[in-house]
Formats: C-alpha cells, structure tokens, sequence
C-alpha cells in the first residue's frame, strides 16, 4: 500500500502537466476558432497532429490570415491573467504563447511573418 502512494504521489504532477498543457492547447485553438469565425472565415476542421493541436480552415485575405495566426497565442497570452490562481496554468500559457509567436517554422509567429509581409509588400507596390 505503501508503495502504491509512493507511486501516486510521483505519478500526480506528471497527469496534472500534461492535463494543464492540453487545456492551454485547447484554449490556444479556441482562438484561432474564434478569430476565424469573427473573421467570416470557414473553418474545416480542428485536427491532432504529432506536434498538437491544429485547425484546417479556408484561406483568407491575408490580414485576416494575420489575425487569426495570432489569435492563439493572444488567447494563452490573456490566460496569463490566472497565474495568481494556478502559477502552472499561467506557466503553460506563457509557454504556449511566448513560442507560438516565434517566427519559427510551423508556428503561429512564422504564419504571422508571412501575412505581415504579403500586406507591406501589397502596399509598397500599390504606391
């Protein structure tokens, strides 16, 4: 019995990490579900991939593209309002946001990057 509780008790915080990090991905694709439909944009699907969670949707203009890239790290960013609550909840969102905004391939910050770009280079022929 004994070790049963030894066991439990090394077991918690790695299903406590893992249940905290799901429900800030969760939140982080909630975002971007939401910018989309805000946005008019059609969404096709919320599917799991090897590196998490990710939504399939219609492409769009691209400011609207720029939006809802950085729609998901926004909302991790507004869920660091409950680390006075839960320091790991906080944790995990300042996580989910801080490298979803990196301009790093097949992250948010990379999609953001190239929307940015599409519109300075639309405005700069357009004068």
């Amino acid at each position: 019995m004994n070790a049963l509780l030894s066991a439990m008790n090394w077991l918690y915080p790695i299903f406590q990490g893992i249940l905290i990090g799901l429900l800030a991905m969760i939140i982080h694709e909630c975002g971007h579900l939401m910018a989309a439909r805000l946005l008019g944009i059609n969404v096709k699907s919320v599917s799991l991939r090897w590196k998490g969670l990710c939504t399939i949707r219609e492409s769009g203009p691209p400011i609207a593209n720029l939006l809802i890239s950085l729609a998901g790290p926004a909302a991790n960013a507004l869920m660091l309002v409950t680390t006075h609550w839960s320091p790991v909840f906080g944790l995990a969102n300042a996580c989910y946001a801080f490298f979803n905004f990196l301009p790093i391939e097949g992250a948010d910050g990379e999609r953001a990057l190239a929307c940015w770009s599409l519109i300075k280079g639309r405005r700069a022929t357009a004068t």
